[in-house]
């Protein structure tokens, strides 16, 4: 009894540990499904982008040229900025911390997922878990689950 009380206390410290916060800003026009990924295949960043490419996204990893444009005559103005070849951006940054008891690595993260249309925001996700629930929250807010 006292194995399994002690079993059980461990249980709720270590999901305790667990916090997701998801927030929704907009929705995915699911008629443009192309996304730029940042390069590499290792941990949370490769989970991500095999989920998406089983969606059906189109995955880029570079985004499009980088534009300089302006004018000149009495007031020279040169602006600059980046373009993409893509509907959407996926930036992730994550580092692992421990391992859960499914074997996931256990890490803090932050996802943010962008509308290269508008440059806006359309949700991000930040926390500490196990890289299986950040995938499921992924999931979630990528299908509009999410609250907004």
């Amino acid at each position: 009894m006292l194995r399994i009380l002690w079993f059980v206390s461990v249980l709720a410290m270590l999901s305790g540990c667990m916090s997701h916060s998801l927030n929704m800003y907009g929705e995915i026009d699911v008629n443009e499904k192309s996304v730029t990924v940042p390069p590499g295949a290792k941990g949370l960043k490769g989970e991500l982008k095999s989920y998406l490419a089983k969606e059906g996204w189109q995955l880029a990893v570079y985004r499009g040229p980088s534009i300089s444009e302006g004018s000149l005559g009495e007031q020279t103005k040169i602006e600059s900025y980046d373009t993409f070849n893509t509907r959407y951006r996926l930036m992730v940054a994550s580092s692992q911390y421990d391992i859960c008891f499914n074997l996931s690595p256990a890490i803090n993260y932050e996802i943010s997922f962008i509308d290269n249309k508008n440059g806006s925001e359309v949700f991000t996700i930040a926390g500490r878990g196990c890289e299986s629930g950040v995938i499921q929250k992924f999931k979630e807010a990528l299908s509009g689950e999410g609250s907004m």
